[in-house]
Parts: C-alpha cells; structure tokens; sequence
C-alpha cells in the first residue's frame, strides 16, 4: 500500500523491497518543493502487532535516511495560500487523514528524536497549529517543534492542550456519543484515530480552537527582544558524529542552517557555556564543562555515524560541494548538468579562523576571460595556465599541480596570488611566509583548501619533498602533543601556489609536479591604484567565479569522454581540465599544448639552474656519446667544465652524492634529448653509466 496524494509518482515505488525486511505494509512518500519523490518512509508490521520504519534516500537510492528531511506535503504547503494554517502532527498516518478532511497537514520524518534533521524553513511566518498525541513522547515533540518554530522561524505557532477531559467534552458534542457511553482514549491516541473513529470536521476544528501558545515554563522561549536589538542565533539540537579517522564532530542547528565543529573546538565549548546560561541563567563551571564535552565525545566515537568532513571543497556521489563560506552557511552544488546555491549542503564542512566568504556567483553572464584584467600575463599561454590551476583545484582528489609565480620586484606575483586564492579558498591571511617544518604544512593543510606562501627566497630540500607529497597525495605523521606515544596522522592532497623572485623550482621532483608563470614589471604608467582595482574586483568576482564553476561543470560532464594523446606526469589533472576546454572558450588541445610547453621551460630552468645538469648537457654537445664510471665522470667533468665544478657545494664531491643528483635530473635531461642510464658490466659488477643523445 502505497500512501500519499501524488500517486502517479509513488507507482514506481510499488516494488521497492528491503534486502531484509522485504516490501513494507505502508509507504509514506515525502516531496521536494517540485513535487518530485526523495524520501519513504516504509513502514513494517511485527508479528506481535508493534512497528518499525525504515527510510529510503530515493536520491541516493539508499536504505538511509538523507541528513536534512523535507516536511511531509512540502509541495502541497509550497504551493498554498502563505496566509493558510497549517497543522503539525507526530506521524504521517495523521496527516494523510487530516489532508483527506482538506486541512494542510504535515510531519516530519522520526519523529521527536529526529526534529533537529527536519527543515522546518517552509513553516517561516506561517500560522501552525501543533496537535500532540496523547503520550508523554507527544507532548515532547510538539514542545520541541514549538520552541524551535517561535524562535528561529517566527512562526505563530500554537498547541492543542490534548487531554482527556478535552477529548471527550470535544466528542460528546454530538447526539450520537452524547446517547452511549462516554469515550476513553488510550495512551497515545492521535489524530488518524479520530478521523477513523468518526469525528467530523466540526468536531477536529472544534479541537483546533484550544489551541494557544505554551506557557513560558514548557515553551523555554526568551520574551522578544526590544525592535532596536538584534536576535542572537541559538543553537537547539546536537548530533554528534565521526570522521573516518576517528575524531568527533558535532552538528549544531544555529537560526535555521546546519554548522559542523569539532567537539574538541573552542566554538563548541562557547555552545555549551551559552546553551547552560541560557537555561539556567548560571554560569557552567569547567569540571562540568569537561564532563559535558566528553560525554560528546564518547557518544560520538562509540555511538555516532561515520562522515567524511571537507574543507571549502567536498564531493558527495557525483556532486561537488563548494563552501561559500558565509555565515549562513550555504554552498554550491555543481554537477554534470549544472551548479546552483543550496542551503543545506549535504556534505559536511568544517571551518578554520582564517576562513573568508566567497562572493555569491552570478546567476548569469559567467565569463572567466573577466578575469585577465586582473592577472599580470605576458602571453595567452601564461594566461592559460593560471586559469588551468584554479580548474584543477576543483578536482576532485587531485593531484594538483603547484603553482609557482616567479618574477622581479614590482611584478604584481603577491597580488596575482591574492586574486587566484579569492575566488576558490579565501582566507585571512591571504598568504603565509615559508614553513619552517613539515608539522607547519601539515597544520596549514589541515586547515586550508589552498596554500599559499609569499615571498620565498628558497625552498629547502625537505619541505620541496614535502610540497610534492602534498601536491600528489601522501601521508604525513608526527607525535600528538602532551602524549608520549600518540601519533597523529594526516593525508591529503592541497592545491599549493608559491611566489618569489628568484627560480624556485630548482629541484627536478618539484618542477615535475609544477606550473611555472613568469610574471613581468608593471610599469609606473601601467601600475593600478589598489583602492580602484579591489573594487573593480569585487565588480568582477561574482561573474568570474560563475564562469569557474560552469568550467568544472563542463569538466564533470565531459571528463568520460577525454582520450589523451600522450599523457605527462600530471596526467589527471589534465584531463580533467582538458573536459572543462569547451566551457573555457578554448579550441580543443589548446591547454596540453600550453601546458607541454610550459613544462619545457621548466625543464630548461631545472637544468640551467643545476651546474651538474649544465655540464652534462656540455658534454654530451661534445661528445655526443661518452660511458664510464662516476668517478671517471666526475674527473672529465671537472677538468673539461671548472667554471661549472668549481663549487663543492652545488657540485658535490662524493659519488654518491653526486649520483643522487643525476638521477633527479634524468627526467628533465630526457626531454630535452638526452638519454642517462645505469648499468653493471664484468665479474665485479662495476656500474657503468651512459650518457648519449636520445
């Protein structure tokens, strides 16, 4: 039996069967907005005559419940008369039987223990009418509601005072019960009973006259504030939960949107202290704070669901979910077919201090060329890649290629930065100075989207290691603080953009993984003032960023399709960008020819920047052909190249070191036509190398 007003769209649920369970004795469909199907509500009959339900996400086509619940008849109440009472009820069996009388009736899925999930949005303003059942649990879900649609939707909200004297003095009313003996009403009586015992519609809207609000000691509402004041948000639900490695969560309901900490955060301790004063009045003391917050956290990691949390940017099935960041907490769904500003983001975001808002992209007139008055490009090439790298920091696991912005004084790399971070990870600041360690990138990627270090004279050859791992996915391990043997772990793969003056891409395995821009000085005459170009910026931003995301939507619905001729090192990344050319305006093979040619300038930067690789490339113009051992190497090296051996420091000594770098920079030698490889010829086993043209 399949109920609900909309049959037409329920048909084809007819057949839906649980693995276990099998076909439900009822089903309750909820609606979008739209009308179209996304929950069920499937009930199950025990043999001992009790019940049990069990959800049905039809988006997902999961036996779950989705995490925020549409209102039961949303699309009837979308459509009605705003000025229409609308009737709240505990289960949906009540409302499908005060719908069938014509009054607008809805429920929310769960009941009492899941009204935090509910989105009682679409009841902002409205006249409700709340009609407990005639329990305890009863009158504990429509308090709940009641609280909740007073204070975060000013709604006029009332409840039925449901009492048996009520009831009956409601139901003898008529001549009929006024003839026989007087009704008894069972615990939990509701109002799909009094439809199938026989009330009439005078009788239930005799009923719905007694409503009136709680009084102040049940409703737990704070009087008005003055007009001239402000309402502060208050949270009225928690539900805790898990990451998969292990750490508590928290999501708090906060003026109608869903807000996601850690219930280690020093913003979830602030909730607790608020929510105890704002019941008690009294300040709540630190041993009570602490047992409160580990009570949490126990629920959570023993008890809690697993989610994946993301930052700024989280994929959920086949949707990305883009973080705007604002205090309302909306985001950006792009898929295959589009993008669109939702208000509930499924996916589950957390938020560091340093986190800003994005601007709201345009609904129309996307253009990403907006955004070539703002960046410092010399050739189309150049111009290409930057906006290739934003792209990519759509993707979604990576790896992302780093940006590297190189360039004299005045050449505008730490606003080029500021404008390329503003329209995907805003933050305060913008941009950071070097790292001093691992544990400081890993801090940072814990806590950013996109990382961004100003102004470096140098990268050492550890944190350069570091930036690859990052960049291509690795792991990261270091001691947990005030623990001896805890270790706390983290993976994950960040966007970075480094700028400085000077090469920074010397190491081959970062240049590998790098997209190089030279920027040029802007001259006095071309320089901006900052005041005019922030604001023209801000002009911009919206429709740059619609026009971005159409690019990753394009990129979305076309990267199936992507066949690469010859795939480089980064290879996912440019495929993924080569499915977003046709939004991009760019003719098709426009960006892997870009993009090669951008990796050869970075193979001759590698190499000229490295006195090892320069007196190969030497030799080989020389020789064309020469093997022998690395001793031997070393020898003619420094005999036939001194201007270019002289410095132990950059041309090592050791063989051992000086077969380290060599191998670092086969790669790039090997692209630019010369060919290095290693071998063990005779008895011994001597190793031989050979160097030759490709």
């Amino acid at each position: 039996r399949i109920l609900g007003s909309d049959r037409m769209s329920n048909q084809n649920f007819a057949d839906l069967a649980h693995p276990k369970a099998g076909i439900a004795a009822d089903r309750y469909i909820y609606h979008n907005q739209d009308g179209d199907p996304v929950l069920i509500a499937n009930r199950f009959n025990k043999p001992d005559g009790t019940k049990f339900f069990i959800p049905f996400d039809v988006t997902r086509g999961e036996w779950k419940a989705p995490d925020t619940r549409p209102l039961y008849n949303l699309d009837k109440i979308t459509t009605a008369n705003p000025a229409e009472p609308v009737v709240l009820v505990e289960g949906e069996k009540c409302a499908d039987a005060l719908t069938a009388l014509g009054y607008l009736a809805t429920a929310t899925y769960g009941g009492c223990n899941a009204l935090g999930k509910a989105d009682l949005s679409p009841l902002r303003s409205r006249t409700v009418t709340l009609w407990p059942d005639f329990d305890e649990p009863g009158l504990s879900y429509v308090e709940k509601a009641y609280v909740t649609l007073r204070r975060e939707y000013d709604a006029s909200a009332k409840v039925v005072p449901i009492s048996e004297t009520l009831l009956r003095s409601v139901a003898l009313r008529s001549e009929a019960e006024r003839d026989g003996n007087p009704p008894t009403y069972c615990k939990g009586w509701d109002a799909a009973d009094a439809v199938s015992s026989g009330w009439s519609k005078a009788q239930i809207d005799d009923l719905l006259s007694y409503a009136e609000p709680l009084a102040p000691a049940n409703a737990n509402v704070e009087p008005s504030a003055p007009s001239n004041a402000a309402p502060s948000p208050v949270p009225t639900d928690i539900e805790v939960w898990k990451t998969p490695d292990g750490e508590p969560y928290a999501t708090l309901r906060v003026d109608g949107h869903f807000e996601h900490w850690p219930i280690a955060s020093t913003t979830f301790k602030n909730f607790l202290y608020y929510q105890h004063y704002q019941a008690t009045e009294k300040m709540l003391s630190q041993s009570a704070l602490d047992d409160q917050r580990r009570t949490y956290e126990g629920q959570a990691r023993f008890a809690g669901d697993t989610h994946p949390v993301f930052n700024r940017i989280g994929t959920l099935d086949r949707t990305l979910y883009l973080d705007l960041g604002g205090a309302d907490w909306k985001a950006v769904a792009i898929n295959s077919e589009g993008w669109q500003v939702i208000d509930h983001p499924p996916a589950r975001f957390t938020r560091a201090k340093s986190m800003q808002p994005l601007p709201l992209p345009a609904t129309s007139g996307g253009d990403i060329n907006l955004l070539r008055r703002f960046l410092n490009t010399e050739t189309e090439a150049d111009f290409q890649m930057l906006v290739a790298w934003l792209v990519g920091c759509f993707h979604p696991d990576g790896p992302y290629p780093i940006l590297i912005l190189n360039g004299e004084q005045g050449s505008a790399k730490s606003t080029t930065a500021r404008v390329l971070r503003s329209l995907i990870d805003p933050a305060n600041p913008i941009a950071r100075s070097a790292p001093n360690s691992e544990q400081d990138l890993v801090i940072a990627a814990k806590h950013n989207h996109v990382l961004a270090f100003d102004n470096l004279s140098t990268i050492k050859p550890m944190m350069a290691d570091a930036f690859c791992r990052i960049a291509t996915g690795g792991g990261f391990g270091t001691r947990k603080l005030h623990t001896d043997s805890d270790e706390m772990l983290f993976s994950a793969t960040r966007p970075c953009l480094l700028n400085g003056i000077p090469d920074l891409a010397g190491r081959p395995d970062l240049a590998d993984r790098a997209i190089v821009v030279s920027l040029p000085v802007i001259t006095p005459t071309e320089r901006a003032f900052e005041g005019e170009f922030n604001k023209d910026l801000d002009a911009a931003m919206p429709r740059i960023l619609a026009g971005l995301l159409d690019a990753v939507s394009a990129a979305l619905a076309n990267l199936a399709s992507v066949r690469l001729t010859e795939r480089p090192r980064m290879a996912d990344f440019a495929k993924w960008v080569s499915a977003a050319e046709p939004a991009l305006g760019w003719t098709q093979g426009a960006f892997l020819g870009a993009y090669a040619a951008n990796r050869d300038s970075g193979d001759r930067a590698t190499v000229e920047g490295n006195p090892v690789g320069l007196a190969i490339l030497k030799l080989v113009q020389d020789d064309g052909l020469w093997s022998g051992t690395m001793t031997e190497l070393k020898t003619i090296l420094r005999n036939r190249y001194p201007l270019l051996t002289d410095d132990p420091y950059s041309f090592p000594r050791q063989e051992n070191k000086l077969s380290a770098i060599i191998r670092r920079i086969k790669t790039p030698l090997r692209r630019m036509g010369v060919e290095i490889s290693f071998d063990r010829q005779g008895k011994s086993g001597e190793r031989i190398l050979r160097i030759e043209r490709a």
